[in-house]
This record gives structure tokens, sequence and C-alpha cells, in this order.
């Protein structure tokens, strides 16, 4: 268990001190349409 690590609070920092918050979310088809492509690149390759 000494090997372990958590990942918490995926977002990036500003130099100024505060963080953002409140982010809208990319809308569903978006991601949809990208995870689609991006598929299709690894795909090919």
């Amino acid at each position: 268990p000494d090997k372990l690590f958590t990942v918490h609070g995926l977002w990036p920092s500003n130099s100024n001190g505060n963080d953002p918050e409140y982010c809208k979310a990319p809308p569903y088809h978006t991601i949809k349409t990208i995870l689609r492509t991006q598929l299709v690149i690894n795909l090919a390759e």
C-alpha cells in the first residue's frame, strides 16, 4: 500500500491565486464526437 496515491482536483490553478470554479461542461455531443474521432485515428495507426 505504500505505493498507492490519490489524484484529487484535476483542474488548473491560476497564477493569481484564484482557482476556476463553476466551469461550464462541454455538451455531451461534443465529447462524443471527440472520442469517436480519436478512436478512428488510433485504429488507423
